[in-house]
């Protein structure tokens, strides 16, 4: 479940959807190297996966993801439709 609060609207937004929607979602795009970092990869739109910090351990990663991009993945599933 992910929500969106739009200030300007004063209007809350939710969505919830399954795990293989969410997938679908997260894996559209390519992988490329971010301009950020050299130990940093951007897997698709909403995945980025990078080195964690903070440890000695150079083996450790990281993924991070944007959770506000399954609304704009729902919204265009829905126009494919």
């Amino acid at each position: 479940m992910v929500v969106r609060y739009d200030p300007d609207k004063d209007e809350t937004k939710w969505v919830l959807t399954n795990i293989n929607t969410a997938l679908d979602c997260f894996q559209r795009g390519d992988v490329k190297l971010t301009k950020k970092t050299k130990a940093s990869l951007q897997l698709s739109n909403g995945i980025v996966m990078q080195r964690k910090g903070g440890t000695p351990d150079p083996t450790s990663l990281q993924f991070k993801i944007k959770p506000l991009l399954i609304f704009d993945c729902i919204k265009q599933s829905k126009k494919d439709q």
